[in-house]
């Protein structure tokens, strides 16, 4: 498809030029043609390219990061090709409170009194987000006009390309928008209180100017100072004045809130031989007029000069030296401002506000007057500024760089996924934080806070969460201080609690295999003697010899020769501790002999909870393994043997297709250097913790001992490489550490020393957001989570009575 249009017969060279007034609200939308492949024709021979960039929480950053930032800011703004128009695009977009909803609910109510209770936690949530702060629509559009007919629009996209590169060394990712994203776009700004959703017919490239039916409002009525739009107004005010010390905050001024405004910047990056005669240009003008005053002034026998002039001539002067420099250049600079209300009262109130929070920043915002029509074309992300130098109702501006990068876009981030769960509220923006942790390159994570914190209320609370919000998928949880008993004896949560101590009824065999699994060129079975010898050197205090390796090796084929045989098709041939038990006592050799000794404790001893058979409920799909009674003895072993069950249960469940989630409390204890031991169930954890992902598998892991973490050099690996943390409340010497890990600044930090149990950071990625996850501190789910004493004592008082 061509994307030019025939030159005319009577100017050669030259594109003919249409003069028309729109009859229509569809002619007033400011494009011509759109393309498939992103372009538009938005006049004659000026053709738009337009891409969506994602905001920054630059408000949290360190006073050294936002320096760096905005430096690599004014990189970008450097780069500006001279032959673009280059505008940014920010507005304001309403929570779509019943997408909100749809996310939040349970996707059905199989759980009783506490689907209840959580749906009534939700709307309350989905109030406070009505009124939070607007999520923010970023767009950047380029123009560009072809000199001659061998210019090339695709042009657009050698720019694009280019700007990315800047983009992505801000951290800021880009995409290209097609044409039904920005026509979306456009309706939002032309119903700014229209919640339907904007629907597209069927082949619209094709339709031609008809597109516009779908994106028109019922009517315009353009007044002197406002537009009646449909069934609400808008107003379109500019920028008349700038302070010379104008601050990064300006913009974040406007749009922090929840009004349906938006926001143009359009700059025209001026040539420096251009720009530096347009200067000189300028102080030669004011220079004369300097001159003729002071000839008046000899005539009247005065000696006054106007301070306007000395002061425009300084800043001339000033302006020149600068552009002289190596990295000063100067732009052409138009913001205007939009803003919508459903009445004429309520705009005025909206002015009054916008051009108050302009004042806290030396900046003078004015209504366009006669001009509102074009002030709306300028708007929308087009990159088309009526307001230019070169039109006669110019009202732009010329700064340098500096000055012009200061209005900064990056504000705050707002953090919703439709497929995500809850995580709380956004304590900047008071909306709701809707996340989905799989959708990261790592979904593994971790939960640091204090004693008292909140961390087992925030993961009871993300377990329930994701039983209710993802049917099909398994949790299992590793208890080390009977805290999540409480969920499984909820009969809607469908539950089971297994209890691993030397005298439980609970067994798990250690055999138990996925023949079909396969890794890293190795088969079942030959893992399966890999973890065998990792069991017997863990039983046994130290390394295993390479004798005595062969030996396990040998055993553990021995013993699965049967099972091989039918395949795996009988159950009742699997091996068990048992099986290997009497294997090693059949071996001729003493070390066989010694290992069997080693093993006979877990076998024939007191720690027999891993020689049988499995005796658990394998059908339910929540399990919580409480190891509270577990002792250090047997903890030595079982640890192991329950990641090895967690580990084969993932297997299984990946080939059904289900996800397994997996929690463990109390993680630090797992590396505490006790002769090694437990150092070698660190090592075994940290290998599963690298793999489960793969397999569909969550893992996370809750502790409140950093500095126990940071000795062990497993724990570190598995730090870095989790992309989810949650940092709840944490002691002095904690947050020390916390600040240098995930190099937090100082607003960020801020977060972790208030007290508020429930409250802190969540990491999600490259996103820092600080939260808040209280609950009402009544109903259903408040009781089942609670950690506190005294309401616990109440609890069972009621019961009992």
């Amino acid at each position: 498809m061509s994307l030019f249009k025939r030159k005319s017969k009577t100017s050669p060279g030259c594109y003919e030029k249409k003069v028309t007034v729109p009859q229509t609200a569809q002619d007033t939308i400011p494009f011509i043609e759109a393309y498939d492949n992103g372009i538009f024709l938005v006049d004659e021979n000026v053709y738009t390219l337009v891409f969506a960039f994602e905001n920054l929480d630059y408000t949290l950053l360190r006073e050294e990061e936002q320096l760096a930032l905005y430096r690599d800011y004014q990189k970008l703004m450097n780069a500006l090709p001279v032959d673009i128009d280059y505008q940014e695009f920010i507005m304001n977009d309403s929570i779509n409170v019943e997408k909100l909803r749809q996310t939040l609910m349970p996707p059905n109510k199989d759980f009783g009194d506490i689907s209840e209770n959580y749906c009534e936690i939700m709307e309350g949530v989905i109030r406070k987000s009505e009124i939070a702060c607007a999520d923010k629509i970023m767009i950047i559009a380029i123009s560009y006009r072809p000199q001659t007919t061998v210019d090339n629009v695709n042009v657009l996209f050698k720019y694009y390309r280019e700007l990315q590169t800047y983009f992505n060394r801000l951290k800021v990712d880009t995409r290209q928008l097609m044409p039904e994203d920005v026509f979306r776009i456009m309706h939002r700004y032309y119903h700014p209180f229209d919640e339907d959703a904007f629907l597209l017919p069927a082949n619209y490239y094709s339709r031609g100017r008809r597109i516009k039916d779908y994106i028109a409002p019922s009517m315009f009525a353009f007044k002197a100072k406002e537009v009646e739009v449909g069934e609400s107004f808008t107003r379109i005010m500019y920028v008349k004045r700038y302070d010379r010390d104008l601050d990064d905050e300006f913009l974040n001024e406007l749009t922090d809130n929840n009004f349906r405004i938006a926001v143009s910047k359009h700059l025209t990056h001026i040539d420096k031989g251009s720009a530096l005669e347009k200067v000189r240009h300028e102080i030669f003008a004011v220079q004369t007029q300097i001159q003729k005053r002071m000839e008046k002034n000899h005539e009247r026998g005065g000696n006054f000069i106007p301070f306007r002039l000395t002061d425009k001539l300084k800043e001339l002067e000033e302006l020149q030296n600068k552009l002289a420099g190596s990295t000063a250049e100067l732009f052409e600079v138009t913001v205007l401002v939009s803003v919508s209300a459903r009445t004429k009262e309520e705009l005025e109130e909206l002015t009054k506000s916008l051009k108050t929070r302009a004042a806290k920043h030396q900046v003078t915002l004015s209504v366009l007057s006669r001009q509102q029509e074009k002030g709306m074309t300028s708007i929308l992300p087009l990159a088309r500024n009526l307001f230019g130098a070169k039109s006669k109702n110019a009202i732009c501006t010329y700064l340098l760089t500096e000055e012009a990068s200061i209005m900064i876009p990056f504000s705050y981030r707002s953090y919703f996924t439709d497929t995500g769960i809850y995580y709380g509220i956004n304590r900047i923006t008071s909306s709701a934080v809707v996340l989905d942790r799989t959708e990261e390159m790592n979904s593994n994570g971790f939960v640091y806070g204090t004693s008292g914190s909140g961390k087992s209320i925030f993961t009871k609370l993300e377990i329930s969460e994701v039983l209710m919000k993802y049917p099909d998928d398994e949790i299992i949880v590793i208890d080390p201080e009977n805290e999540y008993r409480i969920l499984t004896e909820d009969k809607n949560l469908g539950g089971e609690i297994l209890k691993v101590s030397a005298n439980s009824p609970t067994r798990l065999n250690i055999f138990d295999i996925d023949l079909s699994f396969t890794e890293e060129g190795k088969d079942a079975v030959a893992l399966k003697s890999e973890f065998i010898m990792t069991i017997v050197e863990t039983a046994k205090g130290s390394r295993i010899t390479s004798d005595e390796r062969s030996i396990v090796d040998r055993c553990v084929r021995a013993a699965y020769h049967d099972y091989l045989a039918c395949q795996g098709k009988d159950r009742s041939k699997l091996p068990t501790l048992t099986t290997f038990y009497n294997l090693l006592k059949e071996q001729p050799e003493d070390a066989a002999e010694h290992l069997a000794l080693v093993l006979e404790l877990y076998v024939t001893g007191s720690f027999t909870s891993f020689a049988g058979t499995t005796n658990i409920n394998a059908s339910k799909r929540f399990l919580v393994f409480d190891i509270f009674e577990m002792g250090e003895q047997l903890q030595a072993v079982g640890l192991q043997v329950i990641l090895e069950f967690i580990w084969q249960r993932v297997i299984t469940n990946k080939a059904k297709g289900i996800r397994t989630w997996v929690w463990i409390d109390e993680f630090s204890s797992m590396f505490a250097d006790r002769e090694g031991q437990e150092m070698q169930a660190g090592k075994f954890f940290m290998k599963v913790y690298s793999r489960i992902r793969k397999h569909g598998g969550v893992a996370t892991a809750i502790t409140q001992n950093i500095g126990d973490l940071l000795l062990s050099p497993q724990a570190v690996s598995m730090m870095g490489n989790a992309e989810f943390t949650v940092l709840l409340q944490q002691k002095s010497d904690n947050l020390a550490k916390l600040v240098k890990i995930f190099e937090l600044s100082p607003s960020q930090e801020a977060f972790l020393k208030t007290g508020e149990i429930g409250t802190g950071l969540l990491i999600c990625g490259r996103k820092v957001i600080p939260f808040d996850k209280t609950i009402p501190q009544h109903g259903r789910i408040y009781e089942m989570i609670s950690t506190k004493f005294k309401e616990k004592q109440a609890q069972m008082q009621a019961v009992r009575k």
